[in-house]
């Protein structure tokens, strides 16, 4: 899911770069054929931005480094561009540019946005707060300095760090609702999940059963025991008795669902059902049985084998029957000798 994400983005990234560069080859074109005073101004910022849209379509094409450092020098590229304009125009033409003062206001919320998506929540309120009192404070001493409408141009300001305010604010209660729905998914997470090997936990499993059983379907259940498990807790250690059950669980995840059960006990899953199910779930315990047979380390002195009882689950029925026929199947295959699987009604040896 994460990875699906991140190549989206990325598709996005080079779209963007891509009108970046349009966007800045006009306005380049267009600043180097005119002649107002502001031309300078666009002849420095645009190729900037061009050169940064170049620059980020190599780092997003070819993979050749984090997304995150490269937005964050899409912000720092942005507000050079976008907040530079106003000390140019007071410098070189003693005040604002026609209709400069709008795009100005449009390149301070740009950059808010931007820093909101990018920096951290009290990071960003830091920057765009600094970022606003320079604005803000360069356009009041202008129009005091030559005696305009001040405080026209102060309420103004106020207006636009009202406006900054509440952008602070709905970003606040954006990450702050994302942060609560992550947590709560988390949460959500752990309560079904075993936390020593990854696999559902008992709650977690009874979930997927009910869930699986309102479908009306039928479907393979069975029960692995790892056996003479206490044997080896009590002479290896718990240590090396987790770690036997984490190889196992990895390769037990091959099912279609796969949940410890409680202690060295799985649940196994398969919604293949007939011969195709039981030939399928003889393949997933050998498997098991090549993961255990390839650990390193104390244990390996002893062979480590499971013994499994299936059952088939017909359409309908209560998965709590077929458990206690898989159970029964169990039982049997630990008299029989151990380390073998066997279908409840019948016998098979692994």
């Amino acid at each position: 899911m994460e990875e699906a994400a991140d190549e989206t983005r990325r598709t996005y990234y080079v779209w963007a770069c891509v009108a970046g560069l349009f966007a800045s080859g006009i306005l380049t074109v267009q600043a180097a054929l005119g002649d107002g005073p502001e031309r300078l101004y666009f002849l420095f910022t645009q190729p900037l931005i061009a050169l940064f849209c170049v620059t980020a379509l190599l780092v997003v094409t070819l993979r050749l480094g984090q997304v995150g450092r490269l937005e964050r020098l899409a912000l720092l590229v942005v507000t050079v561009a976008a907040m530079g304009r106003l000390p140019f125009d007071l410098l070189a033409l003693g005040g604002p540019a026609a209709g400069a003062e709008a795009q100005m206001v449009i390149g301070l919320l740009l950059c808010a946005v931007l820093a909101f998506l990018t920096l951290g929540s009290r990071a960003a309120t830091a920057f765009v707060l600094t970022v606003y009192v320079v604005h803000a404070t360069l356009i009041l001493q202008h129009e005091v300095s030559r005696g305009g409408p001040w405080l026209t141009a102060l309420g103004t300001q106020f207006a636009l760090g009202t406006l900054l305010t509440l952008l602070a604010a709905l970003f606040h209660f954006r990450i702050g609702y994302v942060q609560i729905s992550h947590d709560r998914d988390a949460l959500r997470t752990l309560a079904v999940t075993d936390a020593l090997t990854g696999l559902l936990n008992r709650r977690g499993g009874e979930r997927a059963l009910n869930a699986l059983n309102a479908t009306r379907r039928a479907y393979l259940l069975a029960v692995a025991d790892v056996d003479d498990f206490k044997g080896l807790n009590d002479r290896y250690g718990h240590p090396e008795g987790d770690r036997v059950l984490q190889v196992l669980a990895g390769g037990l995840q091959r099912a279609d669902t796969a949940v410890r059960w409680g202690g060295e006990e799985f649940l196994i899953i398969t919604e293949q059902v007939g011969p195709d199910g039981v030939a399928e779930l003889r393949e997933l315990i050998r498997h098991a049985h090549e993961r255990l047979q390839a650990l390193t380390g104390p244990v390996t002195s002893v062979p480590v084998t499971l013994s499994v009882g299936a059952a088939h689950v017909a359409p309908g029925e209560a998965w709590q029957d077929a458990l206690r026929r898989a159970d029964e199947a169990l039982y049997a295959a630990k008299a029989a000798g151990k380390n073998r699987v066997l279908l409840a009604g019948t016998a098979g040896r692994r």
